[in-house]
């Protein structure tokens, strides 16, 4: 005999004794079952779990002396109907989805735990009990000698839990199923030291070992098994081996209970979610006794809500009645008087029925003059309130009266029945007719604001144009526009505006409200440059000096000039100057001394559009503005030491993209154009080949949806 320590898995070392009987060697640890109780019934706290379970035990009529509990293990008939077992089989081998579903358990359970299984398994812990977790296993033929549930063994895990095997296939067509020995048998086996042995250590043949200590195994098992019958035992009490099936797959679900101080079905919608997985037995006493043990208030703010939407609980009653009246104490007044019209929510079943008994109870607070009392006239006003607030909610993702049904949900091309690509969409719901093709029109923004007013150009659009830069003698250029094109850039050589700062300076300038000093930088090449005017520059400094006041006058001719303007908000990053304007764009190298970096919060940004908005409009009563986002990201940012490039964009598009919702919100003529949207979201191929810009077709289709939502 040799002898050695070994580590065993949860409760450390113990002594491993090897010994030889009849040329079958057995690996023997005689202590590891005292261990492992010690280590779930105190460690694991399942001595505590039983204790609570049977004090809080409120049905000791059901407890009865059945077989289960004198020999640990029954045999149950008849549990599930045959065909239903069909299904499961057909279920379980395409896919496990259904069987484990949530719902599934919802449905099966109540079949399963008659009132006479009810009765065995409260019997046999002297207490209610939980689903702790359920499996669908599937053996094969011939497959399962794998397995080490194939050689004779204990489950480890508390003293007191069941196991029941429902079998989905007779034992005649599988030839599979389940020898039990008894307790006696199976205890003087654990004193041996083979039950609770290494997993790798199990045998199939214990006669040797038996025949030398002197057990005499009594064996059980049932070979007229048919479909929908089941095997409760007790895993941890009885030895037991899984025979291999020989002539086709055996099917079988099998359910782990434990004990529990509630119901089974208030521990699953309360307290635990059965697993699907025979997992360990740790996490089950501290779910259940943390909850046992909270205290009175915590437990009273703990309402159910079933999927159905029923009332079901005084509870859930009472929170719909604190939803309704602000009014507290009336709220309580009125719960006490429903319970005690409909203590068991009979009637009082559904919000529906529950509002109109409300409505009920005022008519019958009419006095003998027909009125109503003060006090019953604002809780009535409230109901009707409350009532509309239901259906306000109820119908928000309706299709009914909304002015895009395709518009509510996002479009999936694999939906099982409605099918749709968001490259097919265009993201608006409603349209704004403010205007016809000879309707003035004017914009200003970033780079992709300039690309719409081409297209504008093109299209025939009344697009203004108060300044252009046609004479090659004015010593001024303005980028990517030569003189005598046929196409502004601008409706005025303002140039590129990234931040939401140069419209409110824009405006400032033009109607002389605030003006920003005529700071003039010159480049390496010789030219000069205005930072307030970005893409815009200048030969000499005398051409900027008398181009000054010609420029603010054409911008503001062109503000005062259009009925529905259009502004391209770029960037919340600026760079601001330590007089607390804004340069138009990023600053070079030799600037750094005079401006910090900065980023805009989506407030600054609003207040930023609302005074341009506001100034343009106090001189211009028909001035419209369609604020957009452009889809065009950053080209560097300033936050680099916190934020990534690609990070910092999508912040500062989110912030825009808030800044415009509420600007829409707080004024009449302030509309939003979705070309973020469509750039990003609708346009399968939209990007040129910087990956950055966008393609002249996409620019195309960003007009033709602007037409679709303000053309007349």
């Amino acid at each position: 005999m040799k002898v050695k320590t070994i580590q065993f898995t949860g409760v450390g070392p113990v002594r491993q004794y090897e010994e030889e009987y009849e040329g079958v060697t057995y690996y023997l640890t005689p202590d590891s079952h005292i261990k492992l109780r010690n280590l779930y019934e105190n460690s694991r706290r399942y001595n505590e779990l039983y204790k609570a379970s049977q004090d809080n035990f409120k049905r000791p009529e059901v407890l009865q002396d059945c077989e289960l509990t004198r020999n640990h293990q029954t045999r149950l008939k008849g549990v599930l109907p045959k065909d239903l077992c069909k299904i499961f089989i057909r279920e379980g081998s395409n896919s496990l989805a259904t069987i484990y579903h949530p719902k599934f358990m919802d449905k099966l359970l109540p079949m399963i735990l008659t009132e006479e299984i009810d009765s065995y398994i409260c019997s046999y812990f002297n207490s209610e009990y939980m689903l702790y977790w359920y499996t669908f296993l599937e053996s094969e033929a011939d497959m399962e000698k794998r397995i080490v549930s194939t050689y004779w063994h204990c489950d480890g895990g508390p003293e007191k839990h069941l196991k029941m095997l429902i079998y989905l296939n007779a034992y005649e067509e599988h030839g599979g199923n389940t020898k039990f020995l008894d307790l006696h048998s199976s205890t003087q086996l654990k004193n041996a030291g083979y039950i609770f042995n290494n997993v790798s250590d199990r045998v199939e043949d214990l006669g040797p070992l038996c025949r030398a200590k002197g057990i005499e195994p009594v064996e059980t098992m049932y070979e007229d098994i048919e479909a929908g019958d089941a095997l409760l035992f007790n895993p941890n009490q009885l030895a037991h081996i899984g025979v291999v099936p020989d002539k086709a797959s055996r099917y079988v679900l099998q359910l782990c209970f434990i004990p529990s101080p509630y119901p089974y079905q208030f521990t699953r919608e309360e307290i635990w979610m059965p697993k699907n997985d025979s997992i360990s037995f740790d996490d089950g006493p501290p779910a259940l006794l943390d909850y046992y043990n909270r205290n009175p208030q915590e437990m009273a703010n703990r309402v159910l809500i079933p999927s159905t939407g029923e009332i079901r609980s005084p509870a859930y009653l009472k929170l719909l009645l604190h939803n309704m009246y602000s009014n507290e104490h009336f709220a309580d007044l009125m719960f006490e008087r429903l319970i005690e019209l409909d203590p068991d929510l009979v009637e009082l079943n559904s919000i529906e029925s529950l509002m109109e008994t409300l409505k009920n109870s005022y008519q019958h607070s009419i006095n003998w003059q027909g009125e109503l009392g003060s006090e019953n006239i604002v809780n009535l006003l409230r109901l009707a309130e409350y009532e509309e607030e239901v259906q306000d909610a109820i119908s928000r993702y309706s299709t009914k009266n909304k002015p895009e049904p395709e518009g509510i949900f996002w479009p999936s091309p694999d939906h099982p029945t409605k099918p749709a690509s968001k490259f097919d969409a265009l993201p608006f719901v409603k349209k704004y007719p403010i205007m016809d093709m000879s309707t003035p029109i004017g914009s200003a923004g970033s780079c992709f604001a300039f690309e719409i007013a081409r297209v504008f150009q093109e299209q025939g659009y009344n697009y203004v144009v108060t300044e252009r830069n046609d004479d090659p003698g004015s010593k001024i250029i303005v980028d990517g526009y030569t003189p005598g094109d046929k196409y502004a850039k601008f409706c005025a050589n303002y140039g590129i505006l990234f931040n939401t700062p140069s419209f409110r300076q824009m405006a400032e300038r033009a109607f002389d409200v605030k003006r920003t000093k005529q700071l003039l930088f010159e480049q390496e090449d010789g030219t000069w440059m205005d930072p307030y005017r970005e893409n815009v520059l200048f030969l000499s400094k005398d051409a900027y000096f008398e181009d000054y006041n010609k420029h603010i006058e054409a911008t503001r001719m062109a503000l005062e000039q259009t009925e529905v303007f259009i502004i391209t908000l770029g960037l919340n990053e600026c760079w601001q100057f330590r007089d607390g304007s804004v340069m138009s764009r990023n600053p070079r190298s030799y600037m750094y001394p005079l401006v910090r970096h900065k980023t805009l919060t989506v407030q600054e940004n609003i207040d930023n559009i609302q005074t341009f908005y506001d100034i343009c409009k106090a001189h211009n009563p028909k001035f419209k503005l369609i604020i957009s986002v452009s889809p065009i990201p950053f080209l560097a940012t300033g936050r680099a030491d916190t934020h990534h490039v690609i990070s910092a964009n999508t912040h500062s598009k989110a912030v825009l993209r808030v800044a415009a919702e509420e600007l829409v919100n707080n004024n009449e003529d302030v509309y939003y154009l979705p070309s973020y949207e469509l750039v990003t979201e609708c346009i399968k191929d939209a990007w040129d080949t910087d990956e950055r810009h966008v393609k002249t077709s996409t620019v195309e289709q960003v007009v033709n949806m602007f037409k679709e939502i303000f053309i007349k």
